[in-house]
């Protein structure tokens, strides 16, 4: 067994805890008194320094480290927040680099929480659905996904229909599929592969008035904070929901307009140059939330004070 004896409600495993959503989610589960194994490949300073918390650097890919981790623990749940770090560009330049780590990781946790019995909620994306004026979750094995987001798309697709081969096999059904919209917030990557909002953030703090932007601004988006998008995880397991869930707003929020309310946020006066000549992507996203409201899933942050957590996180964390 491993060594944290402290948990009053259950042990939690959260792949990816290092990342956007798994920092909210260790410092939710760790408040709420669970006991929270995390693993990923860096550590982050944001994680709790608790007894209720413990840290793990583990190549997930390895089937022999993550079936010897499953076994030191008896985990409550997983939670598995892992994915792929970079750009649907750099998706398109090496595909490998995207598919590779995802499907091992994937199907390595997935196959001990079968073996262990145990719930799994997994992060699938908004990535995995066709353009279309409403993303509806039973749309998703009736179509193609976007060639904007071919690879990175299937990283998230094969696993979604891993898991519906062993409920098919052997009848595993402990398992709730949810799948995000576009994520921001504290925590985010504000570098090289950042979100649209943290380079948004990013090039407001670092600008003299004018930024450059992709298009022409008119796309629309729909974006969920980090938080609320823990909230439902944990929400999924602890009532054991085995359901497919989309997790957004619902809104269609435009890149205009994100990009305004961060510099309005920024307290900066902002000329937005339109480079016209690069691509739009996808013209609308928005999420269905029907499943959300039926289950009481639906996000309590509004937009725009999440747009102002998150820069006022980079700006004294830069």
């Amino acid at each position: 067994m491993g060594s944290i004896l402290m948990a009053t409600k259950g042990m939690i495993l959260v792949t990816g805890c290092s990342g956007l959503v798994g920092t909210h989610l260790c410092q939710k589960l760790e408040e709420n008194g669970y006991a929270v194994v995390g693993v990923d490949i860096k550590y982050s300073h944001e994680l709790p320094a608790t007894e209720q918390f413990q840290y793990h650097n583990i190549d997930l890919r390895d089937a022999d480290d993550v079936r010897v981790l499953f076994d030191q623990y008896e985990f409550t749940a997983v939670i598995n927040a892992f994915g792929v770090k970079g750009s649907p560009i750099r998706a398109k330049e090496k595909p490998i680099d995207f598919l590779e780590p995802s499907i091992k990781v994937n199907t390595n946790i997935i196959d001990n929480c079968v073996r262990t019995n145990c719930w799994l909620v997994y992060m699938s994306s908004v990535g995995v659905y066709e353009p279309a004026e409403v993303f509806e979750e039973s749309s998703v094995w009736k179509t193609l996904p976007s060639p904007n987001d071919w690879f990175p798309s299937w990283s998230k697709r094969i696993p979604e229909l891993y898991l519906e081969a062993y409920k098919v096999q052997e009848k595993y059904k402990k398992y709730t599929i949810v799948r995000p919209a576009n994520i921001f917030g504290e925590y985010d990557n504000f570098g090289e592969g950042a979100t649209v909002i943290g380079a948004t953030c990013r090039k407001v703090y670092e600008s003299d008035g004018e930024i450059e932007a992709w298009g022409d601004g008119t796309p629309t988006r729909d974006f969920i904070y980090a938080g609320d998008v823990a909230d439902g995880c944990i929400k999924c397991f602890e009532e054991r929901l085995h359901l497919i869930t989309n997790l957004g707003s619902g809104e269609e929020i435009s890149i205009k307009r994100m990009i305004e309310t961060v510099s309005k946020v920024s307290g900066k006066e902002i000329k937005i140059n339109w480079d016209t000549s690069k691509p739009n992507g996808d013209m609308k996203r928005r999420m269905s939330t029907n499943i959300q409201e039926q289950f009481k899933l639906l996000p309590k942050l509004g937009f725009e004070e999440g747009i102002l957590r998150t820069y006022e996180y980079y700006e004294k964390n830069r």
